[in-house]
């Protein structure tokens, strides 16, 4: 009987630390410094038909057609402290041969619904926030064309560019 205690407490002893070990990892991540956009992928349409062109006076407001009731839903991600912005490039509308048709000034955009502002080639700062955002920020741009009366016809689509920068 002292035999087998002897050897159970002598087993007890050798195996005891081993169930009781423990190893330590230090843990790390890194989350990178992040301000992203996402815009759908499409173009944005202007339709006219005979029913609503020629308009009685001339210049006249055509708003989007394409897209969800020619809204552009635009949706930002920050993480970071600090002033950002959004902004947006509207080129001009060629022919197939190169030739503007209709310069960037002749489309118009608002911001959730803000007040009217007209295109530009270069970049034009839209949105300006500071902080990061709660999630994913949703922004909705619509769009109209102004025509003057000495476009030609045709069929009428923009691809319009949206960019985020972050001030340091």
């Amino acid at each position: 009987m002292k035999t087998l205690i002897r050897s159970a407490l002598l087993l007890l002893a050798t195996t005891a630390p081993l169930a009781f070990a423990q190893a330590t990892w230090y843990v790390q991540t890194v989350i990178p410094e992040v301000i992203s956009v996402r815009t759908p992928t499409t173009s944005i349409g202007f339709e006219l038909s005979l029913e609503n062109y020629p308009p009685p006076q001339f210049p006249a407001r055509y708003a989007a057609t394409s897209l969800e009731d020619g809204v552009l839903p635009v949706q930002v991600f920050v993480n970071e402290p600090g002033v950002w912005s959004l902004l947006l490039e509207i080129p001009d509308l060629l022919d197939e041969s190169g030739n503007r048709l209709i310069p960037a000034e002749q489309i118009l955009f608002r911001v959730d619904g803000g007040p009217w502002l007209r295109g530009s080639n270069g970049p034009q700062e839209f949105y300006t926030d500071v902080g990061a955002t709660d999630g994913w920020k949703e922004l909705r741009l619509e769009f109209a064309l102004e025509l003057k009366g000495h476009e030609p016809p045709g069929e009428y689509a923009v691809n319009v560019v949206v960019s985020a920068i972050r001030e340091p």
